[in-house]
């Protein structure tokens, strides 16, 4: 969905895709029409965002074959569907999340993506973000490993912008800090990433991290702002029970600093339930609600904050 500030600022939200992932091309769009149109309907939209989370095999057979490529974009725009935003992690789970950044198969998914990215953004949208993981896993990330991935990031940072020269469309990979990683904090992600570009280069921001209290969220963007690096994405957004503080506060402020200029941003938020099961017997209907509720939830935080939706 679209939505426009008073400014113009246009605000894209989506749900990441990830929830429901596919090998290839063929479930892919399978579970965009089982899931993600239904979603749609429900809300009652004739445009929904969709975080795609392409499996490293898709994302080869994309880059390979124009001819896919093109399929995939005309399957999102005859269902209603559009893309500004991927799940580069790579893996299914934060647990797996594939290839590191010291090893060159990050490297190659990551472009790939950025290509793919390009093509499928709207006419009419000049920007996209893509997520990455923290580098690597700080349990088997020695001391020599910093600089090789250092390069591989430098080289990222060169070819995105080779490909804006292209396209004329600016791709963001974001870095989201995460515990037990190289990057847990904000402050480490600027350190080691940001430096390199300030552009292309920047930080996803875990709204759930931030809500409970594992980074103070004034701080860290206060910490963005002075940088410079960019807010590429404000994802794992929900409307949490009573046990578990809102993600409303994060939405507003994460919001406020970009609106207000403060913070430098893409605008892209994604509600995420990876770590939702559907109850048995309920079919995709159970996972289609949740996610339609969770993105209505949004919507109308977005609305009190003063956006209106966007044709």
């Amino acid at each position: 969905m679209r939505l426009l500030h008073d400014d113009g600022t246009l605000v894209h939200l989506a749900y990441n895709a990830g929830v429901h992932p596919a090998e290839d091309l063929e479930n892919l769009i399978a579970h965009l029409t089982r899931y993600a149109v239904p979603v749609r309907r429900k809300l009652g939209v004739e445009r929904l965002g969709i975080g795609l989370w392409l499996a490293p095999a898709v994302a080869d057979h994309l880059s390979a074959d124009r001819i896919e490529l093109v399929r995939l974009r005309r399957s999102l725009e005859e269902r209603g569907l559009e893309v500004v935003s991927l799940n580069g992690t790579g893996g299914r789970h934060q647990e797996h999340p594939g290839p590191d950044w010291a090893k060159p198969e990050r490297y190659r998914y990551t472009m790939a993506l950025a290509k793919i990215l390009a093509f499928l953004l709207p006419e009419d949208v000049q920007s996209g973000s893509i997520s990455t993981i923290p580098i690597g896993w700080r349990r088997d990330w020695p001391a020599d490993l910093h600089a090789i991935a250092s390069k591989r990031l430098l080289r990222l940072s060169r070819e995105l912008r080779g490909l804006y020269g292209v396209t004329g469309k600016l791709i963001r990979v974001g870095f989201e800090p995460w515990p037990g990683c190289v990057i847990e904090t904000t402050e480490q992600a600027l350190e080691r990433v940001c430096g390199i570009d300030s552009e292309h280069l920047g930080i996803c921001l875990d709204a759930c991290h931030l809500s409970c209290g594992l980074e103070e969220r004034g701080a860290a963007l206060r910490d963005i702002a002075r940088s410079g690096a960019p807010v590429v994405k404000l994802g794992h957004v929900h409307n949490h029970t009573q046990e578990i503080p809102s993600t409303q506060p994060v939405i507003q402020d994460t919001l406020a600093a970009i609106l207000s200029g403060a913070v430098h941003g893409s605008a892209h938020i994604e509600v995420e339930a990876h770590e939702w099961t559907a109850p048995k017997n309920k079919g995709p209907a159970a996972l289609i609600t949740r996610l339609a509720d969770e993105l209505d939830w949004t919507r109308r935080n977005l609305t009190d904050l003063g956006l209106k939706l966007a044709a």
